[in-house]
């Protein structure tokens, strides 16, 4: 009996050291009262919880007086659980699922300032898409590209592109260029999606949606090309709704952003996101 006594003591001292981490976590460094009020412990077993969590590395005093932040360890830890998720082999299987449905399922990333191809997934009867692997798209073209660029913070955003047009040799036409991009990336973060005509798959609508990590950065971007012309009404009058699916609305334009919108909240869960996947605002 006093065994089990110690075991649910253990238990419990888990738990308790799991919500600390979890505020943490959610709201960077925090003073203790702060943890006392948002964990519901008092202030003297909060000052102990951290003490121990202190001891281990998991926690670390703040720049400020009586706050405090996770700690080195604790910090480690994530970024070696993150190198271990294999962003391709999450999509695969999410993609497998799909794959008889409908047209060509693809996973970009950001390589500077080319989007590339590094999965794809299609029917057997589409599988010359296959080549799409390891095809590129400058950052300027394509619904890909869009979405990797649409929900960067907004200073990597400028000098991304700043970058852009010194090497495409903008010049004066820089500030229209840069006023154009980001009305975009605006649009496209408050639809939650974006789509393009014969820019990514020659003659046939693409739709893409952003994959987010645990941080909720974004990390790549999922897409479902070789879709039918006729879609585009759809999809035009689905970007009007930015981020409120009609599900009255069966239009074919608005179930596709559905699904696309489903694979790639699946992917980023996959990849630790905890936070509510539809159009996240950072840039």
């Amino acid at each position: 009996m006093g065994a089990q006594s110690r075991d649910d003591r253990s238990v419990e001292a888990l738990v308790k050291s799991k919500a600390v981490l979890n505020v943490l976590a959610d709201h960077g460094s925090c003073a203790v009262r702060t943890i006392s009020e948002l964990t519901g412990e008092p202030i003297s077993s909060t000052y102990r919880l951290l003490d121990n969590l202190s001891a281990v590395g998991w926690v670390e005093r703040g720049k400020r007086r009586g706050e405090y932040r996770l700690g080195i360890n604790c910090v480690r830890i994530g970024g070696q659980v993150e190198s271990r998720l294999d962003i391709q082999q999450i999509t695969r299987r999410a993609f497998r699922a799909h794959r008889a449905q409908f047209g060509v399922w693809a996973l970009f990333v950001r390589r500077r300032l080319r989007s590339v191809c590094i999965e794809t997934r299609t029917r057997e009867e589409l599988q010359s898409y296959s080549q799409l692997v390891g095809n590129s798209l400058p950052l300027s073209m394509g619904a890909p590209s869009h979405v990797l660029t649409a929900w960067l913070p907004s200073d990597r955003y400028e000098q991304l592109l700043e970058h852009y047009a010194y090497n495409n040799e903008l010049g004066g036409t820089f500030s229209t260029m840069r006023a154009t991009a980001v009305d975009c990336a605006r649009t496209i973060r408050e639809c939650g999606f974006a789509y393009d005509v014969g820019q990514t798959m020659a003659g046939s609508v693409t739709i893409s949606v952003p994959v987010f990590n645990h941080a909720g950065e974004i990390q790549a971007a999922i897409a479902l090309g070789g879709l039918s012309r006729s879609l585009i009404i759809d999809l035009e009058e689905a970007g009007h709704v930015a981020g409120q699916p009609d599900h009255n609305n069966q239009a074919p334009g608005s179930s596709m952003i559905e699904l696309v919108r489903s694979v790639g909240a699946e992917v980023s869960r996959g990849l630790g996101f905890t936070g509510v996947y539809a159009n996240r605002k950072e840039a």
